[in-house]
């Protein structure tokens, strides 16, 4: 039963169901009782409907105007929308695949959202649906028509009604198909049926081509042919049996050649009118097909005669016919196929297979022409899948098996599983038709049988014959294999060392047994994944630094005690099932270390013996293993006990048994940073965490409720964000989990979760279900990341009640109105891969403005729906209020960022009033889009790509910041563009990191340069380099006669002449980057005016010898390390200048004097006056102490320090005058220095005892010290009120602050409860970095319960003087 059949026989299942006249009436559907539910039933054949777009149309023309004349047509029309709108209908559409909208825009005839009673029921071919418009979302069921159940019973069927005596037998019949190795024709009914009669009438070989000839051979004869035979060699030998074709030769041709073109030269569908047809036959030509039947004519009864439809009778003709003209013809017709479309190769599988019986060459070079690099490239992706283990037999069989099982893996959009299996589905349906091909070359009789192919994949589901062929295929590309997958013993030893041989320069992975003969053959080969099968000798098996590209190895069911020595270009190996001494798994362990890069490794059913002895223990302890990903299934307690108190990164636990028995040792993992668990886990969580973790997946198993909130509690006390992923977690109720658990006793966790503070976990949900949410409902978690819509649906009930949200992140496809509830405490959403309506967005950019603070929108990658996909009236006339609602709001509080937006986009936000956006341009269109828009809320745009002609487009007059962030820039783009923001009436920041070259550089010796140029075409370059000869001139008297005055230029990559030109410019000011000496040495010398800013990266340990500009204002170390010494000269150099700079260390580390692999001399003297410098670190480290104690620093900021017992011994040796720090708690033991003047330290952690010490402390100093304290309250507010009064009183000290602040309750938006919202107008800029920076970097979490004090602490003279 075909697509057609199956809704006919719906449609008349249908009519039995809801009538009562035949009762005799036997159904085709067992659940024939669903129908009843249905009132109307509407049949719309699509290919008699390629000028329509709504389906509305489509039921009045082909139903309503059949049906119907005169007024009554009229008024049955106009009660159709109410009928749809009302009643529950089925409307059931033929051939999706048959249908083109005339607009190019919807894959699939309109229908109004109205119409939510309808069902619709859509048959397509399978190729339709890769289609990557169609997506996964909008079908709700999908089933799949996947041939004859039963072969032999609809044979017995078709050979009764066709024989008037018993002659010829099914017996006969079957055995003729599996001689002739037709087994894969009788699949389809049509096929079978045409099979049937060309057995009972015909001699067939089993050649396509051949049945395909002799059908249309009989259609001839049906229409009085002239009788005509063709001689054996003057033409394709699929025709020599033919009776009725010779003499009608030109019409046979006629209509092959319009078969090929109305297919694929056209965008037609499988439908065409008669003056399509007549451009390739005569009239006469034309009768004749339609009396023979090869072609077929349908009639509308509103269309006019010589508007009717035709199609031939057939899409299996259509593709022979189509293969035919191309092997006919004597015109390179292959030069004339797209290649635009990623997966035509396998559209068009039924074409090529046909080719390859009439010309295998021409067959060939089709292949070659289709199968493109990306193609070709994914199937080599999903190989790789399937080698790896990612992807096993389950896979192969299911996309083996047909072409529409796992269909929605073939399609583009997905998510990285699906494109895996997706991969591996094209790389199995490319084999299955290389060797479909080459059987029906061999059958045709074709002398030469040659198809390229790369990789061969022999699993144990190809039958003997497809086997066979793939052997021959193999054996025939034997110099050019890259995948050799063998999983049955199909080849010879002799064989494999042939391929071997003839490919070791293009072979990627092999899979095989190997012996010592095959072993050493594989060595000096390009293998980059290997999988042995079966028990390997490890005597010749264990030595691959040979494979010197090897990056993947698995090895099976084997001994492992020799020691591994593997390749150090290894990414990735597998031990499966089996068995070694802990010697040897430690040993491998430090070689992996030793690779010094991320590595994975896994263990599936390892069996560790041996454990008691110690060789090589302490080397796996002392070894840095932080980049090792370590997967474990099935494991047991000798494994994880030599884990123990090792420093693993990432771990793996694919089972609750695996994490069961890791229990004990998880705690003393203390680098581990990501644990991913599989599983059902019930009860209270009991996982003792390590510090280091920031990252926790529960990949795919059930858990309770109990359980994940107790994970929650734990993760809660961390001091740093974590991320929780709940991938594919399904939450069982806690009946299931556990029958005798009070209720009660889940209702104390869902308590204790409410009273944590968990503003630093992070939630990521893939899978969610409502029982989920509810367990978050209240929590104060601060960021959640939904990733379908789906997931989004179930969270909108609960998200609201986050009172402590502050980010959100969203997947998926909406339409329709944004319903989300947001959180008074949003402060950001980010729409990741998103699909909308333009009315959706709208509404979500009008629940932000409700916000009373700040709001940041990322529209990261959204593609905003046309109208018409909405599909209806009411939707566009909904999102039309949407978006005049927009207009009228003050979204003057929300930032949005764009990434690519396009022309629709940008002009829903026209005339709006966006605080501030943000644009991210890719291309050059896309930011010729922004430019010409023209809105005037664009503040800042990031620019990537390849930018080489000169820019000749008015940037809005709202651009603060142009940021050329990755790219390749042309130096005239980039001269041009200066000129273009010196137009810009304000003050304006251009950043430069991208890569800047000139139009007329050819070749680079640097590997960067080399890939632009092959980037660009010589056309494009020679035409780059008379525009830059003419141009640059021009451009630098035109830069000469700007006021630049307005631009301040920041320069992150290091370039040296390329900035030579903006030395006379009035740029205001000018900030460089270095990256080492040579750099370094380029920017101090440079002389530029404005030159205000440098940043440093890199390492330097000689000192520093550089003379630095005069107007140098600030100096970053953004990234690197540096001497001691090296810093200390720096210092000394920057003193000489006589004015205030400022030395900002970022992620810089300071080495010690014995860490740096420099000669040093003595310390150079450190008495130099650095009163002028102020040192501001973000993290502290060792070397920085040793050069704050040899240096006359006086103004030193510091907010990350974990080396609290360093900073308290060198802090009294220093000379600081002003001190800014952040500490976790209070050191009793600390002293200030003697010569302190101002203090302002932030303490997580402040008793009032300490606050006591402290102020004791101070008060034995002999001047006045300013001091300021930033701190949590947790308890005893009452205590601090005592010592606040005490302190008022007090002679010694004059308290200018002194308050509790509490913000609970009180403030809304999350922004007011940052450490940066404590800061007042007595705070200076130095302060407020330092709570800024405190807040981004290390104090994530909310501040509403806290203590701010300012005291002047009078020395004991003054104070005396006082009384």
């Amino acid at each position: 039963m075909g697509k057609t059949t199956f809704l006919t026989k719906l449609a008349l299942d249908w009519c039995d169901a809801v009538s009562v006249h035949n009762p005799d009436y036997k159904a085709t559907f067992s659940d024939v009782d669903t129908l009843k539910e249905f009132r109307f039933l509407f049949q719309i054949s699509l290919r008699d409907a390629t000028d329509q777009r709504e389906v509305t149309e489509m039921i009045k023309t082909q139903i309503i105007d059949m049906i119907y004349t005169g007024d009554k047509r009229e008024e049955t029309a106009k009660l159709l929308p109410q009928i749809l709108e009302r009643e529950s209908c089925v409307i059931t559409m033929d051939g999706l695949n048959e249908w083109v909208d005339r607009l190019n825009k919807c894959i699939s005839p309109l229908m109004a959202q109205c119409l939510n009673k309808c069902v619709s029921v859509i048959t397509t071919r399978p190729w339709k649906m890769m289609d990557e418009r169609i997506k996964d979302s909008d079908i709700k069921t999908l089933i799949e028509i996947e041939g004859i159940i039963d072969e032999g019973e609809l044979a017995k069927k078709i050979l009764r009604s066709l024989q008037t005596g018993n002659v010829e037998t099914h017996t006969d019949f079957m055995m003729y198909v599996n001689k002739r190795r037709l087994k894969h024709f009788i699949t389809s009914p049509w096929r079978l049926s045409l099979l049937v009669n060309l057995w009972m009438n015909y001699e067939v070989t089993g050649s396509l081509c051949e049945i395909n000839c002799i059908l249309i051979d009989i259609l001839f004869k049906n229409a009085n042919a002239r009788k005509g035979y063709f001689q054996k060699g003057t033409s394709f030998r699929c025709l020599t049996s033919t009776h009725f074709i010779k003499e009608q030769i030109d019409i046979f041709d006629s209509l092959a050649n319009a078969a090929f073109s109305l297919t694929f030269v056209s965008n037609k569908s499988l439908v065409f009118n008669e003056r399509e047809l007549l451009n390739y036959m005569s009239e006469i030509q034309l009768e004749f097909c339609l009396r023979a039947g090869v072609l077929t004519k349908r009639y509308s009864s509103t269309v006019a005669d010589q508007d009717a439809q035709f199609s031939f009778v057939h899409e299996t003709m259509q593709d022979f016919l189509a293969a035919y003209h191309i092997a006919n013809s004597n015109q390179d017709l292959i030069e004339r196929f797209q290649t635009d479309t990623k997966y035509n190769v396998l559209e068009m599988s039924e074409t090529i297979i046909y080719l390859c019986g009439l010309e295998c060459k021409k067959a060939n070079a089709l292949i070659n022409r289709l199968a493109d690099v990306k193609f070709l490239n994914d199937i080599n992706h999903g190989l790789s899948m399937y080698v790896k283990g990612f992807l096993g037999q389950k896979e192969i069989l299911a996309f083996q098996t047909d072409n529409n099982t796992e269909r929605h893996f073939l399609k583009t959009e997905n998510n990285s599983i699906d494109y895996d299996k997706r991969c591996l589905a094209l790389s199995v349906l490319f084999q299955r038709m290389i060797i479909a091909g080459y059987i029906e070359a061999k059958a045709s009789g074709e002398k030469k049988i040659y198809l390229d192919c790369r990789d061969f994949t022999f699993n144990t589901y190809l039958n003997e014959s497809d086997s066979n062929a793939l052997k021959m295929l193999l054996l025939s590309n034997k110099s050019h294999v890259r995948s050799l997958i063998l999983e049955s013993n199909v080849l010879q030893t002799s064989e494999i060392l042939t391929v071997v041989q003839q490919s070791k320069l293009c072979l990627k992975r092999v899979t095989m047994t190997v012996n010592s003969e095959i072993d050493k053959a594989l060595y000096h080969t390009s293998l980059q994944e290997v999988r042995y099968i079966g028990n390997i000798d490890v005597s010749f098996s264990c030595v691959f630094p040979p494979m010197s590209q090897l990056t993947f190895l698995r090895i099976n069911d084997s001994t492992l005690s020799e020691d591994i020595v593997l390749p150090d270009t290894i990414q990735h190996i597998v031990l499966f099932n089996c068995a070694c001494t802990a010697v040897f798994l430690r040993r491998l362990l430090v070689r992996l270390s030793a690779l010094k890069k991320d590595v994975r490794f896994d263990l599936n059913t390892l069996s560790v013996s041996e454990c008691n002895t110690h060789i090589f223990h302490q080397e796996l302890l002392s070894c840095d293993m932080q980049r090792i990903y370590l997967v474990v299934r099935d494991g047991n307690n000798d494994l994880y006990h030599l884990l123990r108190w090792s420093s693993i990164g990432k771990l793996d636990l694919r089972t609750a048994d695996c994490a069961s028995l890791a229990l004990d040792i998880i705690h003393t993992l203390n680098k581990l940073t990501t644990l991913f668990l599989w599983g059902i886990y019930t009860g209270r969580c009991d996982l003792k965490l390590p510090a280091s973790l920031h990252f926790i997946s529960l990949q795919k198993g059930a858990i309770s409720s109990e359980w994940l909130c107790s994970l929650l509690i734990e993760l809660s006390s961390f001091d740093h964000p974590v991320m929780c992923e709940l991938y594919d977690c399904v939450l069982q109720p806690n009946s299931k989990t556990r029958r005798d658990e009070p209720h009660t006793h889940v209702s104390d966790f869902r308590s204790k979760i409410l009273s944590h503070d968990m503003s630093n976990i992070e939630i990521i949900v893939t899978r969610g279900a409502k029982e989920l949410f509810e367990v978050l409902r209240d929590t104060s978690i601060g960021f959640l990341g939904l990733k379908s819509a789906e997931c989004a649906s179930l969270a909108s009930e609960i998200l609201f009640t986050l009172n402590g949200l502050t980010k959100l992140y969203l997947w998926g496809t909406y339409t329709g109105v944004c319903d989300f509830r947001l959180p008074a405490s949003l402060q950001y959403i980010n729409l990741q891969k998103v699909e909308c309506s333009s009315g959706w967005l709208c509404s979500l950019l009008v629940k932000l403005s409700f916000l009373d603070h700040p709001a940041t929108c990322d529209l990261y990658d959204v593609v905003l729906q046309s109208g018409e996909e909405t599909l209806g009236y009411e939707s566009h006339t909904l999102e039309s209020d949407t978006q005049s609602k927009i207009r009228s709001h003050d979204l003057s509080n929300i930032e949005i960022l764009v990434k690519s937006g396009n022309l629709e986009l940008f002009e829903l936000l026209r005339d709006t009033s966006i605080g501030s956006l943000r644009v991210i341009a890719t291309d050059t269109s896309s930011l010729e889009t922004v430019t010409r828009t023209q809105l005037n809320m664009v503040k800042q745009i990031n620019i990537e790509g390849a930018y080489l002609t000169r820019f000749d487009h008015d940037f809005p007059q709202s651009i603060e910041l142009l940021y050329l962030k990755k790219g390749t820039f042309s130096c005239e783009w980039l001269y041009s563009v200066l000129i273009r923001l010196s137009k810009v009436k304000h003050h304006v920041r251009l950043d430069v990191k991208a890569l800047l070259v000139s139009s007329n550089e050819t070749c680079s010796s640097s590997s960067e340069a080399n890939v632009i140029q092959c980037e660009y075409s010589n056309n494009v370059r020679a035409h780059l380099n008379v525009c830059s000869y003419l141009n640059v001139s021009d451009l630098q008297s035109e830069m000469l006669l700007c006021d630049m005055s307005n631009i301040e230029l920041r320069i992150l990559n290091f370039h040296t002449e390329r900035f030579e030109m903006l030395r006379d410019m009035s740029i205001r000011s000018v900030q460089l980057t270095a990256f080492d000496d040579a750099s370094l040495t380029f920017v101090t010398q440079n002389t530029l005016p404005a030159f205000k800013e440098i940043r440093l990266q890199g390492t330097y340990l000689s000192g520093f010898n550089h003379k630095l500009p005069p107007t140098l204002q600030l100096l970053i170390l953004e990234e690197g390390s540096c001497s001691s010494d090296w810093l200390y000269s720096l210092l000394i150099q920057l003193s000489t200048l006589r004015h205030s700079v400022r030395v900002y260390l970022a992620q810089y580390g300071v080495l010690r004097r014995r860490e740096s692999s420099e000669k040093h001399s003595e310390p150079p003297m450190r008495g130099a006056d650095l009163f002028n410098v102020k040192l501001e670190v973000r993290k502290d480290c060792p070397g920085l102490y040793e050069t704050l104690t040899n240096t006359h620093i006086t103004n030193l900021n510091m907010t990350q320090i974990e080396h609290a017992d360093m900073l308290s011994q060198t802090l009294p040796l220093t000379y600081l005058q002003q001190l800014r720090i952040c500490l976790k708690k209070y050191d009793m033991d600390m002293k200030l220095p003697k010569c302190i003047k101002y203090v302002f330290i932030i303490y997580k952690t402040f008793f009032p005892s300490s606050l006591i010490h402290f102020v004791q402390n101070l008060s034995t100093t002999e001047h006045i010290v300013q001091c300021k304290l930033v701190f949590r309250v947790e308890e005893c507010e009452d205590e601090y009120t005592r010592i606040k009064q005490e302190y008022c009183e007090s002679k010694s000290l004059n308290c200018q602050q002194f308050e509790v602040i509490n913000k609970q309750g009180e403030v809304r938006g999350a922004a007011a409860l940052t450490l940066s919202a404590t800061a007042d107008d007595n705070d200076d800029d130095a302060d407020k970095h330092l709570l800024r920076r405190e807040g981004e970097y290390v104090d994530s979490k909310p501040w509403i319960h806290y203590c701010k004090i300012r005291l002047n602490i009078l020395c004991p003279d003054n104070s005396e003087g006082d009384s």
